[in-house]
């Protein structure tokens, strides 16, 4: 028996002190993270909770299959975000990282196109533990790496441009992770359209694309969901490239020029609620047609795109209000970006 000043503690009480005890151990001990990671992964290498009628439950098990269907089910009855302890959470990274890792080394065998769409979800869920921890070397390095066998694979096959574009945008990663490849990928093909450039050159814009908004991980992501931030998120968010710049210096081999365009990349901006959500910059000048590229590739993927808080644009309406900034001001620009959308979305894999 157990006793207390007042006499014997009833069985109950003790195993309600117990639960107590044990859902607040358990809750500190979890960490969220997106349902994404368990897709296509033979078992799942954690236990998974879900937060339920105001308390964790247990999903699914370590060690077991887990089908596509049952993680789709979980997505339709609102759990898109679940959660394992922090140490199970590492080893399904480490997972992930080696899958992305085998994907990228053994690209070039088998379907490459199938091989490329495994990449580009497994490179947008690594974008994701960039953002957790910027300083990560290990996912930083095999982010660049990845990039640079996309980026080979993209520039010798232009007419798979749209459908990739296509399937990637379907797939309903969060925006913030999904952006930087749609508009790479517009730039890869611009620049290869413009016939100014050899491939080694386009892989490198290509990777400064990609990488320019790692600066963007200043900011909590659910943030990104809301019309209007905080007056610090804006400075933050105004402030970027600067900090993608210095996130990224000396870890990867991008020279200064590059380094250059991603500090520069918001010096264009169309100002709206299409723009590039949020931006604050207008009129400055642009430096270099690169620059200009990047720009407007990230302008028109995002105003094509859906928001949480406003719909998209048609690539009709995006182009018009390009026009309507560069138009006069660049005039052989603005053909070359038009007639690369005009070709962009009326060619595919036949």
């Amino acid at each position: 028996m157990v006793f207390n000043d007042f006499g014997y503690l009833s069985y109950n009480m003790i195993m309600n002190a117990l639960d107590i005890f044990r859902k607040s151990h358990l809750a500190l001990n979890l960490t969220p993270f997106t349902i994404r990671e368990l897709f296509n992964i033979p078992t799942t290498p954690c236990d998974v909770f879900i937060f339920e009628d105001g308390k964790f439950k247990h999903s699914l098990y370590r060690g077991t299959y887990v089908a596509n269907d049952t993680l789709k089910e979980m997505i339709e009855r609102g759990h898109t975000i679940v959660f394992a302890s922090n140490e199970q959470r590492e080893e399904l990274k480490e997972l992930q990282q080696n899958t992305l890792r085998q994907v990228t080394r053994s690209f070039s065998m088998g379907d490459t196109y199938q091989n490329c769409k495994n990449q580009l979800n497994l490179i947008t869920i690594n974008l994701r533990y960039l953002f957790e921890d910027p300083t990560d070397d290990n996912a930083l390095n095999l982010q660049y790496q990845s990039l640079k066998v996309l980026a080979n694979f993209l520039i010798k096959n232009p007419k798979m441009h749209e459908p990739l574009y296509r399937y990637y945008a379907a797939q309903g990663h969060h925006y913030i992770f999904a952006q930087p490849l749609l508009s790479s990928i517009f730039l890869v093909g611009i620049l290869k359209t413009s016939q100014l450039y050899n491939d080694k050159d386009i892989e490198n814009f290509f990777i400064t694309s990609y990488f320019k908004d790692i600066g963007m991980s200043a900011i909590p992501i659910d943030k990104f969901d809301k019309e209007n931030l905080s007056e610090m998120d804006k400075v933050l968010l105004a402030k970027h490239p600067i900090i993608s710049a210095r996130i990224l210096q000396g870890r990867i081999q991008l020279s200064p020029a590059h380094m250059k365009v991603i500090e520069n990349h918001h010096t264009f901006s169309i100002i709206d609620k299409y723009d590039t959500d949020n931006q604050h910059i207008k009129n400055l000048t642009v430096t270099g047609f690169e620059t200009l590229m990047v720009n407007v590739c990230d302008i028109v993927a995002a105003m094509i795109s859906t928001r949480p808080y406003r719909e998209a644009l048609s690539i009709f309406e995006a182009l018009e209000k390009i026009r309507s900034h560069i138009g006069s001001e660049y005039p052989h620009e603005f053909k070359i970006i038009i007639n690369y959308f005009r070709n962009f979305f009326t060619t595919s894999v036949k």
